[in-house]
């Protein structure tokens, strides 16, 4: 299965790079700051684009589509 979520968490962040809520909240926030330096519309609060997350911090997107769709089976 394939994720349909363009979108991130500060939640999938905590899952996929192992740190604490705090952090990954700041992550999220990171990528919503760069995505609005580079011209486009951040996402609302508490998700950011995950194209963009998986770019920035070189993780596969086959990773975060894991992440994502194992939410979904909980």
């Amino acid at each position: 299965k394939r994720s349909t979520r363009i979108f991130i968490t500060a939640k999938d962040v905590e899952v996929l790079m192992g740190c604490k809520k705090s952090k990954a909240s700041q992550i999220v926030q990171k990528v919503n700051k760069l995505a609005k330096e580079k011209g486009k519309e951040p996402f609302p609060s508490g998700k950011a684009n995950k194209f963009l997350f998986s770019d920035v911090f070189s993780i596969p997107m086959e990773e975060v589509d894991r992440v994502l769709n194992k939410e979904k089976e909980v």
